[in-house]
């Protein structure tokens, strides 16, 4: 098997001396007061469940025996999957004009395999090193290259075989490299000034499914600041742009327009099925006090997400209400990222 090499070639090629620590901070309100390296696990393995007509769970013990024999055999993987120039063309660059409409693929790999789930990776290295655990990037890299495996049994339902390989062993191998080393991590945090967003999360008992997935990755670059507004990127399987507005010191308010991905449809010109979508947020700090986006992923008429405060016991708890195709969940989670729902 090729995947367990694949993890110790990872570690050889980063560095371990990371000294600067921008991506985690600890703070006692909003999305970060929940985070934990766990729970970050959780947001980006279960990400896909947003579009539970594409991607699912179901069979997931099948599912990840296919997924690991088309990783243990990825050149049969890429030649049984229409061959490797429409593997380039689909998973890196258009190289062939007559299957130009499935290059679209190549967005989400760059935007939130290599940079998003870079930056979930360092969040994690940097958290663990605050905390003095040994082995620090070892644990980091074993949770991302994890995380990346169970994300791709649960799109396996719906994308082609070959689309793993690049993912997890490209993708998220480069984003994890590049966000090892601190003269790429600060350039990022000085010029985009990202966060990672996730949503709260639940299990719905009711229907034993998961409720409100998601990981969303924010960026607001210092440079496009003007009269107290920045540029305003919002990105994940809802994809925004618009202007944050600044409070005070430390409070934004965000809004944004953009495009929401219902599903998944190799048939369609962009390989996706996309509704028009909006979302409000507000965030002190980068860490997410509230939002409220409409017309969200996967059928989502509308949710919305309070973050915990930092005012006694009360606020200590995240709450969730939203509705898909008008059936109406709840959820509320307790100082970690996973919570309790049920829909109705």
């Amino acid at each position: 098997m090729q995947i367990a090499p694949s993890y110790l070639f990872i570690i050889l090629l980063v560095t371990n001396n990371i000294s600067a620590a921008p991506y985690y901070s600890e703070k006692d309100y909003g999305s970060d007061s929940l985070y934990d390296p766990f729970g970050n696990f959780l947001s980006y393995s279960l990400d896909s469940l947003q579009v539970p007509e594409s991607f699912g769970t179901e069979n997931f013990n099948d599912n990840l025996d296919t997924l690991l024999d088309n990783l243990a055999h990825p050149k049969n993987t890429i030649n049984n999957d229409e061959g490797f120039n429409r593997f380039i063309n689909r998973e890196f660059f258009p190289v062939d004009s007559e299957f130009s409409d499935e290059s679209w693929a190549i967005l989400p790999n760059y935007g939130l395999h290599l940079l998003g789930g870079g930056m979930v990776f360092r969040k994690d290295l940097e958290y663990f090193r605050a905390h003095d655990v040994d082995n620090a990037m070892l644990y980091s890299i074993t949770l991302a290259m994890t995380a990346e495996l169970i994300q791709e049994v649960i799109e396996l339902k719906t994308t082609k075989p070959a689309d793993a390989v690049a993912d997890f062993y490209i993708y998220r191998p480069i984003g994890i490299w590049l966000f090892a080393d601190d003269e790429f991590t600060e350039f990022v945090m000085k010029t985009l000034d990202p966060a990672i967003w996730p949503y709260l999360q639940a299990f719905d008992f009711s229907s034993d499914q998961f409720i409100n997935t998601g990981i969303n990755y924010m960026y607001r670059p210092p440079a496009t600041e003007f009269l107290n507004s920045r540029l305003f990127i919002f990105t994940g399987m809802n994809n925004q742009v618009g202007l944050s507005h600044r409070i005070n010191n430390s409070d934004w308010f965000s809004w944004g327009i953009g495009a929401s991905t219902q599903r998944i449809d190799f048939e369609l010109d962009k390989q996706a099925e996309l509704a028009t979508s909006l979302g409000l947020f507000y965030d002190r700090n980068k860490s997410l006090l509230w939002s409220l986006t409409f017309n969200d992923a996967g059928g989502t008429d509308y949710r919305f997400n309070l973050f915990p405060s930092n005012k006694g016991l009360p606020g200590k708890f995240g709450y969730y209400i939203g509705s898909n195709n008008q059936k109406v969940s709840l959820g509320i989670t307790y100082r970690i990222q996973m919570g309790v729902g049920f829909s109705k």
